[in-house]
């Protein structure tokens, strides 16, 4: 505010000299053109009495124009024929008559002007007596106007602009300070009233305007802090629950800059809070969202897409908002992780497509033997004994098959049949190898056990599947005459339990599914060395809910490897 005063003050004097120098150097030009006219006329006059016209015209205007110091000197005759000139040959001249000066001499007998000179291309003061003898005489003299007079005068009207300045800017400084202190110290005081740290003191202030303006301030800044108080509040409360949310929320404005974006968001599209207030370029560089958001926004339309977010599946939805909404036009964007949820849609609909798959088969085998049975077929003894031990053995197959999915689910949704207690995990191992012993020898096969005594607080039934399945597998895919390694080690910390075969290895492509439901690595041996395919899919719950982990290691010169940590 100083400053504009000061400015003000400044253009205002700036302004009234530069309009007193114009009209006093106007004047002053005026002035100087009359009294040059004046002294134009006293000349001409007196040359006028010393002009002779008996005598050489020429010669006399060149006489008077070295008295006179510079002034031109033309005679010219009644007709208005040049017959004398001081500055140039008077007989290449052309005729004078129409002159300004000259007609006007003929009614006034002497005139003055001033024009600029065709002959010298130059702006002259004319002065142009008539003589009695008819003759006009003219005196000419380069003549600036007022131009000259201004530029005569500028010297004084700068020195004066000067002084004018300085004593303005003293006094109008000095005005200011006396004005817009006590306003600067209210400004410098209104920096700590927003958040109640400062009162204004009316008394402290010179003028009632001021007074009464830090009274209605310090009622305004009271009201103000108790309102930004509670805003802070409910933006903290509303950054709270959004940034608490397992869905991303984004909002953004109608040129699709962010305004606001929580954690879920911000991890999903692998940016931070730092994007507030830029474009959504800023967020993510994932092409099908930045379409579906300038597509939503230019379409008015609402839009839901998928996302992959590091292996996770994110559900994405785009919701339009309109300028009723109180927030201008602008985007919703809700973020959904629906991994866990398409992963189970996926896995029901495996399991039923397996396990519908599984059953069909020795149901099939059922019903071919039952109706070969009841049919009026000649069947010898031998033959029914046959049919009827197939029938048994799909049974057999099927009532497995029914009790591995029983006990996925049982595990899955975390339902446990009879109580957890400490188990001696040794005493299970040794008698999982017993009961593979008779299918062990059948092959060939070693069973070579390196146990420790462990005890785990678990379910007894779980464990011994557990431990069942691996052994049991570690026979069914073992080669002839290999070796069946079992090892139990209780460390510090954990329970190491290992299971080693010397079978075909696992390629390292499926070694991540092999706990997946009825995936078989070889569709052809599985078959023909039996199972449910849901062996290592029981393991995997069972060592999870237990909170332990299993890591398979297979190739040829090693064997395959699954080994099982427990935590104590």
């Amino acid at each position: 505010m100083k400053k504009a005063v000061l400015r003000g003050f400044i253009f205002i004097l700036i302004a009234a000299l530069l309009i007193c120098g114009v009209l006093s150097a106007a004047i002053f030009g005026m002035k100087q053109t009359d009294a040059k006219q004046d002294e134009m006329i006293r000349i001409v006059r007196m040359v006028a009495e010393q002009f002779d016209p008996e005598q050489d015209q020429n010669t006399q205007a060149r006489a008077f124009a070295a008295m006179l110091d510079g002034i031109r000197v033309t005679i010219i005759d009644m007709d208005g024929n040049v017959t004398g000139d001081s500055a140039v040959d008077y007989q290449s001249m052309e005729n004078h008559s129409d002159r300004a000066e000259i007609m006007e001499a003929r009614g006034t007998k002497i005139a003055v002007s001033v024009r600029q000179s065709s002959t010298i291309g130059k702006k002259l003061m004319y002065a142009v007596i008539r003589t009695p003898d008819g003759y006009y005489i003219r005196l000419a003299e380069e003549y600036g106007g007022m131009v000259t007079g201004l530029v005569s005068f500028l010297p004084a009207v700068l020195l004066a602009a000067l002084l004018s300045l300085i004593i303005a800017f003293v006094l109008a400084n000095k005005f200011s300070n006396s004005v817009t202190g006590p306003i600067l110290a209210m400004n410098n005081s209104l920096i700590g009233v927003k958040d109640g740290s400062v009162i204004l003191e009316p008394d402290e202030y010179p003028y009632d305007e001021l007074q009464d303006m830090a009274d209605k301030i310090n009622a305004l800044a009271a009201d103000i802090s108790l309102h930004i108080g509670k805003l802070q509040e409910e933006k903290d409360k509303i950054a709270f629950i959004l940034d608490n949310m397992k869905e991303g929320f984004i909002l953004l404005d109608d040129k699709q800059n962010v305004l606001l974006i929580n954690n879920s968001a911000c991890t999903n599209l692998q940016c931070n809070k730092g994007a507030i207030g830029q474009s959504i370029l800023h967020c993510t560089q994932n092409l099908d969202f930045l379409q579906t958001v300038d597509a939503a926004m230019r379409g008015h339309q609402n839009k839901v897409i998928d996302i992959n977010a590091d292996g996770r599946v994110i559900e994405t939805e785009f919701a339009v908002v309109d300028d009723q909404s109180g927030i201008g036009k602008g985007l919703i964007v809700t973020m959904t992780d629906v991994t866990e949820k398409r992963n189970a849609v996926k896995m029901r609909r495996d399991f039923f497509s397996n396990a519908s798959h599984e059953l069909k088969t020795p149901i099939t085998s059922i019903k071919g033997s039952t109706e070969l049975l009841c049919a009026d077929v000649p069947l010898e003894d031998e033959q029914r004994k046959e049919l009827l031990a197939r029938i048994g053995l799909e049974t057999d197959r099927m009532y497995s098959l029914i009790n591995d999915i029983i006990m996925i689910n049982r595990i899955e949704s975390g339902e446990v049949t009879g109580e957890k207690d400490n188990i001696d995990l040794a005493s299970i191992v040794r008698e999982c190898c017993g009961e593979a012993a008779p299918l062990a020898e059948q092959s060939g096969l070693s069973i070579n056990m390196d146990l420790e005594s462990a005890a785990i607080h678990a379910n007894y039934k779980n464990v011994y599947e557990m431990v069942s399945n691996l052994i049991m597998n570690a026979v069914k895919y073992n080669r002839p005459n290999g070796n069946l390694d079992v090892s139990l080690k209780n460390r510090n910390n954990e329970i190491v339990f290992t299971v080693r075969n010397d079978g075909e290895p696992i390629p390292p492509e499926h070694h991540h599914r092999v706990f997946e439901r009825f995936y078989r690595v070889d569709k052809g041996r599985s078959k023909t060395v039996g199972g449910t395919g849901l062996g290592l899919s029981i393991v995997k719950h069972v060592v999870d809910s237990l909170g332990g982990v299993i890591r398979l290691e297979s190739d040829r010169e090693k064997g395959t490897t699954f080994t099982v940590k427990f935590p104590k």
